[in-house]
Protein backbone atom coordinates (compact mmCIF):
# COMPACT_ATOMS: atom_id res chain seq x y z
CA UNK A 1 0.00 0.00 0.00
CA UNK A 2 1.11 3.37 -0.35
CA UNK A 3 0.83 4.65 2.66
CA UNK A 4 3.02 1.83 4.08
CA UNK A 5 5.54 3.19 1.29
CA UNK A 6 5.50 6.51 2.51
CA UNK A 7 5.57 5.46 6.21
CA UNK A 8 8.53 3.22 5.78
CA UNK A 9 10.53 5.24 2.83
CA UNK A 10 8.96 8.75 3.10
CA UNK A 11 7.12 10.66 0.51
CA UNK A 12 9.58 10.53 -2.34
CA UNK A 13 9.42 6.59 -2.33
CA UNK A 14 8.53 5.96 -5.86
CA UNK A 15 11.99 7.96 -6.83
CA UNK A 16 13.49 5.63 -4.50
CA UNK A 17 12.19 2.32 -4.99
CA UNK A 18 11.85 0.26 -8.08
CA UNK A 19 9.68 -3.09 -8.19
CA UNK A 20 10.97 -6.34 -7.96
CA UNK A 21 10.95 -8.24 -11.89
CA UNK A 22 8.81 -10.43 -9.76
CA UNK A 23 6.36 -7.90 -8.61
CA UNK A 24 5.93 -6.23 -12.29
CA UNK A 25 5.68 -9.37 -13.48
CA UNK A 26 2.88 -10.23 -11.28
CA UNK A 27 1.20 -7.06 -12.16
CA UNK A 28 1.52 -7.27 -15.72
CA UNK A 29 -0.37 -10.58 -15.30
CA UNK A 30 -3.21 -9.62 -12.82
CA UNK A 31 -3.72 -6.05 -15.75
CA UNK A 32 -3.71 -9.11 -18.83
CA UNK A 33 -6.32 -11.50 -17.01
CA UNK A 34 -8.06 -8.46 -15.21
CA UNK A 35 -8.82 -6.32 -19.20
CA UNK A 36 -9.02 -9.49 -20.78
CA UNK A 37 -11.00 -12.93 -18.63
CA UNK A 38 -12.99 -11.75 -15.15
CA UNK A 39 -12.85 -15.39 -13.84
CA UNK A 40 -8.81 -15.18 -13.96
CA UNK A 41 -9.07 -11.94 -11.86
CA UNK A 42 -11.38 -13.66 -9.49
CA UNK A 43 -8.40 -15.86 -9.31
CA UNK A 44 -5.69 -13.59 -8.36
CA UNK A 45 -8.40 -11.28 -5.93
CA UNK A 46 -9.02 -14.66 -3.97
CA UNK A 47 -5.53 -16.02 -3.87
CA UNK A 48 -4.03 -12.32 -2.57
CA UNK A 49 -7.09 -11.10 -0.75
CA UNK A 50 -8.17 -13.72 1.78
CA UNK A 51 -4.33 -14.88 1.86
CA UNK A 52 -3.92 -11.59 3.48
CA UNK A 53 -7.29 -11.36 5.70
CA UNK A 54 -5.99 -14.92 6.58
CA UNK A 55 -2.32 -15.85 6.89
CA UNK A 56 -1.59 -12.03 6.35
CA UNK A 57 -3.02 -11.11 9.88
CA UNK A 58 -0.33 -13.55 11.30
CA UNK A 59 2.34 -11.90 8.97
CA UNK A 60 0.90 -8.16 10.38
CA UNK A 61 1.56 -9.38 13.81
CA UNK A 62 4.88 -10.79 13.24
CA UNK A 63 6.43 -7.89 11.39
CA UNK A 64 5.15 -5.70 13.87
CA UNK A 65 6.41 -7.47 16.66
CA UNK A 66 9.64 -8.44 15.34
CA UNK A 67 10.29 -4.93 13.73
CA UNK A 68 8.49 -3.19 16.25
CA UNK A 69 6.51 -0.84 13.30
CA UNK A 70 3.59 1.46 14.11
CA UNK A 71 0.66 0.37 12.91
CA UNK A 72 0.71 2.82 9.70
CA UNK A 73 3.62 0.24 8.43
CA UNK A 74 1.44 -2.46 7.86
CA UNK A 75 -1.75 -0.84 6.80
CA UNK A 76 -1.37 -3.16 3.70
CA UNK A 77 -2.63 -5.93 6.58
CA UNK A 78 -5.43 -3.81 7.78
CA UNK A 79 -9.04 -5.22 6.77
CA UNK A 80 -10.70 -2.35 8.99
CA UNK A 81 -13.89 -2.32 7.23
CA UNK A 82 -14.08 -5.88 7.94
CA UNK A 83 -15.54 -6.41 10.93
CA UNK A 84 -15.97 -10.47 11.55
CA UNK A 85 -12.86 -12.19 9.31
CA UNK A 86 -14.13 -15.65 9.50
CA UNK A 87 -17.78 -14.35 8.44
CA UNK A 88 -16.27 -12.54 5.76
CA UNK A 89 -14.39 -15.10 4.00
CA UNK A 90 -17.31 -18.05 4.81
CA UNK A 91 -19.57 -15.78 2.65
CA UNK A 92 -17.01 -15.05 -0.12
CA UNK A 93 -16.19 -18.41 -0.88
CA UNK A 94 -20.07 -19.49 -0.56
CA UNK A 95 -20.62 -17.17 -3.45
CA UNK A 96 -17.75 -17.92 -5.33
CA UNK A 97 -19.14 -21.64 -4.79
CA UNK A 98 -22.41 -20.05 -6.01
CA UNK A 99 -20.91 -19.56 -9.51
CA UNK A 100 -22.60 -21.40 -12.22
CA UNK A 101 -19.06 -22.14 -14.00
CA UNK A 102 -18.57 -24.71 -17.02
CA UNK A 103 -16.30 -27.19 -16.53
CA UNK A 104 -13.57 -25.70 -18.15
CA UNK A 105 -14.10 -22.13 -16.98
CA UNK A 106 -13.75 -23.99 -13.09
CA UNK A 107 -10.52 -25.60 -14.39
CA UNK A 108 -8.99 -23.18 -16.12
CA UNK A 109 -9.69 -20.70 -12.99
CA UNK A 110 -8.32 -23.34 -10.87
CA UNK A 111 -5.06 -23.06 -12.78
CA UNK A 112 -5.00 -19.57 -12.93
CA UNK A 113 -5.19 -19.63 -8.80
CA UNK A 114 -2.03 -21.79 -8.84
CA UNK A 115 -0.63 -19.51 -11.09
CA UNK A 116 -1.39 -16.35 -9.03
CA UNK A 117 0.12 -18.83 -6.01
CA UNK A 118 3.51 -19.09 -8.23
CA UNK A 119 3.26 -15.63 -8.51
CA UNK A 120 3.07 -15.07 -4.49
CA UNK A 121 5.91 -17.11 -4.06
CA UNK A 122 8.49 -15.87 -6.43
CA UNK A 123 7.51 -12.52 -4.88
CA UNK A 124 8.53 -13.75 -1.47
CA UNK A 125 11.29 -15.29 -2.92
CA UNK A 126 12.56 -12.14 -4.63
CA UNK A 127 11.75 -9.61 -1.62
CA UNK A 128 13.96 -12.68 0.89
CA UNK A 129 17.02 -12.34 -1.51
CA UNK A 130 16.41 -8.55 -1.80
CA UNK A 131 16.77 -8.10 1.62
CA UNK A 132 19.54 -10.74 1.87
CA UNK A 133 21.67 -8.26 -0.01
CA UNK A 134 20.62 -5.23 1.37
Amino acid sequence: MEVDLEFLIGGDWRNRIEALPSTSDYAARIREVGGTWPEGFVAHHYTRYLGDLSGGQIVRTLLQRHYDLEPEAVAFYRFDRIEKPKVFKDRYRERLDAIDWTEDQRERVIAETALAFEFNARLFDDLAAAKATA
